[in-house]
């Protein structure tokens, strides 16, 4: 079945290197690929986005949003498919338009707050939202362990949840030789290189990871911790880097899409030091995964079992600094081991970590809603290229 939808995702800017952006561009660039019509609505200006996509700016303001999404959908859409906790736009235009709405939920928004304000309307508001939630067609969570607040949270009935886990395209991150991506990099060959690519966000667990690296570099001099990313937390993880002396640590900043496999590619270990009860399918994992490169990761939500039942690294405890640099040190020390895991994980992601796998599943959800619509409305339906100026 071939569908029209519109694709909302309108707190998401596309120039900037994040998840978010990366998620909603290779998630829309398969639908496309899988024969669908998309129109995806960002914050992004001006933005070139992939031949087969439609792509609008969202206003400013909610009525405007709520205006362009509604001008989109009206006669057109088959589904509106929004990325975002709290449903207010794809729940008023699903409203307006007669259109099925599907919400991805890809976090806890609860989670990510560090001492969130006292509100005395906080109750109503989650009352409300959860009313929203409610009212979509079907959800997709993309870990068990969203699918289970969104439960417990909102009490939503567990057959309308699927979880549908994020991917990776393994044309774009995939095996480098490593001697190459080190000389690109100015990285020496006897480096021992371990890096994190991601968010500098407290939920992350870089600060542990420093503390691991500090451990490993008093036992051996040669360690090298390539820190990739920007956000909230990266002043003060430098602060910390300078404070403590710690001139094996290098900050990369925010980098490129396209950089990533070659910082990757330039490493022995990867590293995913998530902190307890994180809930999250963390993209990072996926892209170390297709590289090849054995990872050591935290015991939370589905990561940790993904990791063991692939065979593709080691699992620790989370806010174990002491765990976590035990574990690199084996890998570091276990070379052949090491390699061993990360061609196992490649093997796991072409198995079915792929972005195409995320879009085909995603697509059934998509279809299973709109086949329902059109029982109800007693009406078959194809999918055509959305033609009215956006």
């Amino acid at each position: 079945m071939v569908m029209n939808i519109l694709f909302l995702a309108v707190d998401v800017d596309l120039r900037r290197n994040r998840g978010d952006s990366i998620h909603v561009q290779e998630l829309t660039d398969h639908l496309v690929g899988l024969g669908h019509h998309v129109v995806l609505v960002t914050s992004t200006p001006d933005h070139a986005v992939s031949t087969g996509i439609v792509h609008a700016t969202a206003p400013a303001s909610t009525p405007g949003q709520i205006s362009l999404g509604w001008r989109l959908a009206r006669r057109w859409a088959d589904v509106i498919y929004e990325r975002r906790v709290s449903p207010k736009l794809s729940f008023t235009i699903s409203k307006l338009s007669r259109t099925p709405f599907v919400l991805e939920v890809n976090g806890v928004l609860e989670d990510e707050v560090e001492n969130p304000p006292s509100n005395r309307w906080r109750p109503l508001r989650l009352k409300i939202r959860g009313s929203m939630i409610r009212r979509a067609s079907s959800i997709i969570a993309v870990s068990d362990g969203i699918r289970r607040d969104l439960l417990t949270r909102y009490a939503i009935p567990s057959d309308r949840i699927a979880v549908v886990p994020n991917g990776v395209s393994p044309e774009r991150f995939f095996p480098s030789e490593k001697t190459s991506c080190r000389t690109s990099l100015g990285l020496r060959p006897s480096d021992q290189v371990v890096c994190y690519i991601g968010n500098m966000a407290r939920w992350q667990g870089v600060d542990l990871l420093m503390d691991a690296a500090d451990t490993l570099h008093s036992r051996r001099s040669s360690i090298k911790l390539l820190l990739a990313g920007d956000g909230p937390e990266l002043q003060d993880l430098k602060a910390k880097a300078k404070g403590r002396n710690l001139g094996f640590v290098d900050f990369l900043g925010p980098v490129s899409y396209d950089r990533i496999p070659e910082i990757i590619g330039a490493s022995d270990v990867a590293v995913a030091p998530l902190a307890r009860n994180r809930k999250a399918s963390p993209l990072k994992v996926f892209e170390y995964m297709a590289c090849g490169r054995p990872i050591v990761v935290s015991d939370v939500d589905e990561v940790g079992n993904f990791v063991r039942m692939s065979g593709c690294g080691i699992v620790v405890n989370p806010g174990d600094p002491d765990g976590l640099a035990d574990a690199i040190e084996w890998l570091l020390s276990h070379p052949e081991q090491a390699e061993a895991m990360g061609v196992k994980g490649r093997v796991a992601i072409i198995q079915g970590g792929t972005w195409e796998a995320s879009a085909r599943r995603t697509s059934l959800v998509l279809a299973g809603v709109v086949r329902k619509r059109q029982g109800v409305q007693g009406r078959t339906h194809e999918g055509t290229a959305y033609r009215r100026a956006t």
